[in-house]
């Protein structure tokens, strides 16, 4: 303990690979001195670790990106350094994997990246303003609180950023992975809520029937269409009742953010129309996903905001209909069950929801499509797969994103300890068989017992796709 006080008033390497002891403790021990002394930082190799600081500490400062953008930036480790060493890099194509547990930070390092890139390498007006507009769309949409983390990506994207010989950004494309649709409908765990739009939909239309929205264009221009009228009177009772939005954030901070929605949604090339169309949507995700309102409370409002027959849509969620017969051309219709019709109505929330957001991606990957002629550019990849959780009991949708964290960790593993211990071997330098057994540590069990190993017998994956 004496030892370890001493060693904290002292600077810590900023590559753990300098460190004399390679132990879990030294490396722990390391990383909470830098920790304390505000530098979150640290190289292992050519691989960066963050450690999360929940407090703003001024790391992203214009200053700070203005050192690191110039022609001889800095070598500590920093996740703009990571940026301008994969620039410089031979070669035209190279990607920046954003990895780690929920609550880690990796959606503002992946903020803090395309706002590095977009503000330091002269992107033109147009693509910096679509860049920097489509985060808050897509956190809105694809983020929620959970119990780890306030704002945590329920989603996947590979963004991929194009530059010009001139370090200009002229585009990007977005993908988007593994929507998780089970948190729109159904019950949440304590501590868990729905999509952020729901809670900030929920008050804007509630100040908008009480007649208390706030001033400014984009509230002033939505209270002028009447199809937002008419969204208010049809579900604002209804989104205002419902036990899954209840406990929400502050009504006075969703306004502010559906302000800051809404001019990112024009940001990206909507028109106000359109941005009611999608309100539209979303509470007819909202109301069919609320088992607790009456089938009889939401077949009288999602016909309207789904635009189709209550007759039809009464027909599709109460009755099920069978082919019965030799020639099966016999049509026969049961009532459903009351849990039948809850599962089919939340399966209809996941699925608009879901289409929903595909095409919101669409549009802003649209709207910021690199040029035809962008074979000669470079491109910057930057993966955010939203991170593993540590639950009592995982469904199917946390098992999947798991799986994804620990086949990175693999690649983790294999880029930082397995490759040198590889090149060790070959150079003789393994007589005692110690960088093998390195490198059988290094495997994960977990994926053989999912994965399988050839020869050896099938993973759990292919016994599942079996049945």
């Amino acid at each position: 303990r004496e030892r370890r006080g001493e060693t904290s008033q002292q600077a810590m390497p900023d590559d753990l690979l300098r460190l004399e002891d390679f132990n879990d403790a030294d490396l722990l021990h390391a990383l909470w001195s830098r920790y304390e002394r505000k530098e979150i930082y640290t190289w292992v190799g050519g691989v960066l670790v963050s450690v999360n600081p929940y407090r703003d500490i001024g790391v992203f400062q214009d200053e700070v990106a203005s050192r690191y953008a110039s022609s001889t930036p800095p070598a500590s480790p920093h996740l703009y350094a990571t940026v301008t060493t994969a620039l410089a890099d031979r070669g035209n194509q190279h990607a920046i994997l954003i990895t780690g547990e929920s609550g880690s930070g990796k959606t503002e390092a992946t903020r803090a990246v395309l706002q590095f890139l977009a503000m330091r390498h002269t992107a033109t007006d147009y693509i910096r303003e679509r860049l920097l507009r489509s985060t808050p769309v897509l956190e809105a949409f694809g983020n929620a609180h959970t119990r780890q983390n306030a704002n945590s990506s329920r989603f996947g994207k590979f963004i991929e950023v194009y530059l010009s010989t001139d370090c200009e950004v002229v585009g990007a494309t977005l993908r988007p992975y593994m929507l998780e649709t089970s948190r729109v409908a159904g019950d949440l765990p304590r501590g868990e809520r729905t999509y952020h739009v729901f809670y900030l939909l929920r008050a804007a239309l509630h100040a908008m029937a009480a007649g208390a929205s706030p001033c400014g264009p984009p509230w002033s221009r939505l209270a002028q269409t009447q199809e937002w009228a008419d969204l208010a009177k049809t579900c604002s009772q209804l989104l205002q009742a419902s036990p899954r939005l209840a406990d929400g954030p502050p009504e006075a901070q969703c306004l502010e953010r559906f302000r800051a929605l809404i001019e990112g949604l024009i940001g990206t090339g909507m028109r106000y129309a359109e941005i009611v169309e999608c309100c539209r949507l979303v509470a007819a995700a909202a109301v069919l996903a609320d088992h607790s309102s009456g089938t009889g409370d939401a077949l009288g409002a999602a016909p309207a905001l789904l635009r189709v027959e209550e007759d039809a849509l009464r027909a599709f969620l109460l009755k099920a209909e069978l082919n019965v017969g030799a020639a099966r051309r016999e049509r026969v219709f049961r009532g459903r069950s009351e849990r039948e019709v809850a599962t089919l109505r939340a399966t209809l929330a996941q699925e608009i929801y879901s289409s929903l957001f595909s095409w919101l991606t669409r549009l802003i990957g649209r709207g910021i499509v690199p040029p035809k002629r962008s074979v000669d550019c470079r491109k910057l990849g930057l993966l955010d797969l939203y991170g593993f959780e540590v639950f009592a009991v995982n469904g199917f949708e946390q098992f999947l994103i798991n799986y994804c964290n620990e086949r990175l960790q693999h690649f983790f593993n294999r880029q930082v300890v397995t490759c040198e211990a590889e090149e060790y071997a070959q150079e003789g330098l393994d007589a005692d068989g110690q960088w093998r057994k390195l490198t059988l540590s290094c495997q994960l069990p977990a994926l053989t017992l999912l994965e399988g190993e050839p020869g050896r017998g099938l993973g759990v994956f292919s016994v599942i796709n079996d049945r």
